[in-house]
């Protein structure tokens, strides 16, 4: 499950790559959360957009609510796998079954 800056650059262009770099760099990754081997996050653009990752995936199986339509993965995944390499989000699924057992199931 750890995520390498190799890794990443294989699932995007070197163009997508350096905009990614730049994303994280200007701390446009918001809202990061793990549970398990899934990341989720909202990544600030020309608007918001939601990003999700599997970090056991071969090619982390990405989703983000951008437009681009380009070859491999977009920058703000790049942006969210690039933050998982330098400084990966703790796991809240304990927290969150820990909350979910409280819960009336009704």
């Amino acid at each position: 499950m750890d995520v390498t800056e190799e890794m990443v650059r294989g699932v995007c262009t070197d163009a997508v790559f350096e905009r990614g770099e730049r994303y994280l760099t200007e701390g446009r990754v918001r809202e990061i959360h793990r549970v398990d081997t899934t990341v989720t996050a909202v990544v600030s653009g020309s608007r918001q957009y939601d990003v999700r990752v599997d970090l056991a995936t071969d090619g982390f199986a990405p989703r983000c609510d951008c437009p681009y339509d380009g070859l491999g993965a977009c920058k703000h995944v790049v942006a969210v796998l690039l933050r998982c390499v330098d400084d990966p989000p703790a796991d809240d699924g304990d927290r969150l079954a820990a909350a979910l057992d409280g819960v009336d199931a009704d």
